[in-house]
């Protein structure tokens, strides 16, 4: 398999789900056999995702950072990557289920690993529906993510 995109987020947990959201556009637009889009709720099941033969990784997931909700950054999954607060509902956020895998199974790692995250207002509701802003990102973070893939 030559990347594995992957969507992180809580798809009833309003603009939490914007990397789910983001996955299920990329499906729509029918990427080339090559490129494997995932969706996990829970960053701890990326363990197994990030230590095969996939590689790039891209990884979307929503980004708590004070701005306007909406914008789209590109992240290392190194330490840099912390100028935001990527979200997770549970106990492990994304940056670890990496550290982790890193720590656990480093030959076996993705040789790159990107994050696309997603600015987003704090949570504060909860349905399936995308507060107007980050709607408008779906479309330009599956862009983004399949050029990575694709890089």
């Amino acid at each position: 398999m030559a990347a594995r995109i992957i969507g992180v987020g809580q798809a009833m947990a309003g603009d939490d789900g914007v990397g789910i959201a983001v996955a299920r556009r990329i499906r729509q637009m029918r990427p080339p056999a090559a490129i494997e889009v995932v969706e996990v709720a829970e960053p701890s099941a990326l363990l197994p995702l990030l230590t095969d033969s996939a590689s790039p990784v891209v990884l979307i997931d929503a980004l708590v950072d004070g701005g306007t909700p909406g914008r789209i950054l590109r992240l290392g999954s190194g330490a840099g990557a912390r100028r935001g607060h990527l979200l997770s509902s549970h106990g492990i956020g994304v940056l670890e289920a990496i550290e982790l895998a890193r720590s656990l199974d480093p030959e076996n790692l993705a040789q790159r690993i990107e994050i696309i995250g997603v600015t987003i207002a704090r949570p504060a509701r909860y349905g399936e529906e995308l507060s107007p802003g980050v709607a408008r990102a779906v479309e330009r973070a599956a862009a983004e993510a399949i050029k990575l893939a694709r890089a």
